[in-house]
């Protein structure tokens, strides 16, 4: 091929490339403006001032996309170029009232009462429906009679020898109160900043900002009722305000129904996919489910397009710590903290110290029997590892005497939780020599969150224990299925539980046992119950009825001290029995 020929090919080519390249990548302003006005809805403000300032480079001319820019720029307090964006479009545009009512925002949020009043006004009189004009018009009202409470300026500064230059007018203090608010909430100050918040709601009633910022303050106080009032409040002025419908999502999850936080939130993902906060509540609600896999993916996800995203970052810690991964979790944690210096949240998460896998329980029971028979005792020591959040390997070994013989028994265990709802448990016991213990026993257990309904009333926990005994002449079978319900934000519970004893000498034996389980603190547990059920007793079914009662009281947060007694009335004679336990984890 000849030289000029070759380089004119060349040049075509790049022509074309570059050309193709410009077709690929070009957007019309119809694109622009649909995605920044998105941008705007979902909050992504920075996204859509972008979005908006280039379609706006396309058709300088174009009322509606001055008029979105314009709310943008107001959303992130540039009040100048919102300013500017709004009277840009009134010259194009001189009827587009939605323009005229953000100029009457403006004059509003800069304590331009007179001003604001006009322009609003104006806006209602073109259009009567316009609901948002008619409530700043009420805020305004409300203002200017905050203002008129206050002694005048003169008043206050006494008397002058000549007039004072009428000052450039500064935020309001609408404006003023609600940066002070903010400023406290993402300090973890919250009784502080819902105080301020009701002094913003007094200025401007009905506010529907300032009742999502209150109904979020109120939850994280644990206050989930009046949260939901105040969501439920912004919905009633603004019915399209996605930050409420989240807001009542987040009471949901607070409440711990996690099937109506998931169906709220997903209300909002069909519509909006990109939400961020509506995935950051997603994210949180598989977290809650048990699956902190899925969680951490989301979060993950989240990050990925957002990396300095605080809420996500303590979110993928807090899974990362729920899978039992805590040197991960402190390195999320760091990263959310150098975001939010004064974030106390974060602080406490970080103070948290690293989960204690290892727990030794020791215990001893001392049994006093009437009739001048010899005490009998029952000791043990178990050693416990947690190698993952949900599952535990232990053994223990026990020590028993009875009737002046002493059996030593060695016994394994393993506990699982598939899920937040359901988990199980296996054990294998054996006694070397055995006098009157089983020689070997093997049995297992399941337990299944039922019902988990929000509030303080539940759940319903239903469990069911299996056991079989082989001795030197018989062996015994047990199954003891169990419904337990917990009232007062499960301070309470209340547990029935049948017991069915057979060998293989075909004797059968039928009980039960009640009792009941009280939360008096966070550290001090105590319970309470009765029986009348029967017991193996060297390979013997044996009728007891019993009354029985226990404790437990942490004394830190690495030792829990326990303590029991039970009295128990059998044919051959009474039984007293006091016991001592220490657990210890590490």
């Amino acid at each position: 091929m000849k030289p000029r020929r070759a380089l004119l090919l060349i040049l075509l080519s790049g022509l074309l490339a570059v050309a193709g390249g410009e077709r690929a990548g070009a957007q019309t302003v119809d694109e622009l403006y649909r995605e920044g006005v998105a941008a705007r809805m979902e909050q992504r403000f920075k996204e859509a001032v972008s979005l908006l300032d280039r379609a706006k480079t396309l058709a300088p001319d174009n009322a509606d996309v001055l008029v979105q820019l314009g709310f943008t720029q107001l959303a992130l307090a540039n009040n100048t170029a919102a300013r500017e964006a709004f009277e840009q479009a009134l010259a194009i545009a001189p009827s587009y009232e939605d323009a005229r009512f953000g100029l009457a925002q403006i004059a509003f949020r800069s304590s331009d009462f007179v001003e604001a009043r006009r322009l609003a006004a104006a806006v209602v009189g073109a259009q009567p429906d316009h609901a948002e004009a008619k409530q700043l018009l009420t805020s305004i009202e409300a203002a200017e009679k905050a203002d008129q409470a206050e002694p005048p300026p003169a008043a206050r500064a006494g008397p002058t020898s000549q007039p004072a230059k009428r000052a450039k007018p500064g935020p309001s203090r609408l404006e003023t109160t609600l940066q002070r608010a903010r400023k406290l909430r993402e300090e973890g100050r919250f009784a502080e900043a819902e105080t301020l918040y009701r002094e913003a709601l007094a200025l401007s009633p009905g506010n529907a900002d300032v009742l999502v910022a209150l109904g979020l303050v109120a939850g994280f106080q644990q206050d989930f009722d009046e949260a939901e009032r105040f969501f439920q409040a912004a919905l009633e002025k603004a019915p399209d305000y996605l930050d409420a419908r989240l807001g009542l999502a987040r009471v949901a999850l607070w409440h711990g129904d996690l099937a109506g936080a998931r169906t709220l939130v997903s209300a909002v993902t069909a519509k909006y996919p990109d939400n961020t906060e509506a995935r950051l509540l997603a994210a949180r609600i598989s977290l809650q489910e048990g699956e902190t896999r899925a969680a951490e993916a989301q979060f993950q996800a989240i990050l990925k397009r957002e990396p300095d995203n605080s809420e996500a970052l303590v979110g993928l810690g807090d899974a990362q710590r729920a899978r039992g991964d805590d040197r991960a979790a402190r390195t999320s944690y760091g990263k959310a903290l150098a975001l939010e210096p004064a974030s106390v949240d974060i602080q406490q998460r970080l103070a948290q110290p690293p989960p204690k896998k290892w727990r030794t329980d020791i215990g001893t029971e001392l049994s006093h029997l009437s009739g001048g028979r010899q005490s009998w005792t029952d000791s043990s020591v178990g050693l416990a590892y947690t190698p993952q959040p949900g599952t535990t390997i232990g053994g223990r070994t026990r020590v028993v005497t009875r009737y002046g013989e002493t059996d030593v028994q060695i016994e394994a265990r393993i506990d699982h939780a598939f899920s937040q709802d359901f988990s199980a448990y296996g054990i294998v016991a054996g006694t070397p020599d055995a006098d009157f213990l089983a020689r070997f026993s093997v049995g297992g257990g399941a337990t299944w969150r039922a019902y988990a309904p929000a509030g303080a009333w539940g759940p319903l926990v239903l469990t069911l224990d299996g056991r079989h005994d082989i001795f030197a002449d018989t062996s015994v079978s047990t199954v003891s299925p169990a419904a337990q319900f917990f009232f007062f934000d499960q301070k309470l519970g209340l547990q029935v539980r049948w017991i069915h004893s057979f060998n293989d000498e075909g004797t059968t034996a039928n009980g039960y046992v009640l009792r009941a389980d009280l939360a008096a603190t966070d550290r001090f547990r105590i319970l309470a119950g009765y029986s009348d059920a029967p017991e193996i007793s060297e390979g013997t079914l044996v009728d007891t009825k019993t009354v029985f009662t226990g404790f437990s009281y942490d004394l830190s947060d690495a030792l829990t001290l326990r303590g029991n007694y039970a009295y128990e009335h059998r044919e051959a004679f009474d039984r007293n029995t006091f016991g001592l336990g220490l657990s210890v984890r590490f």
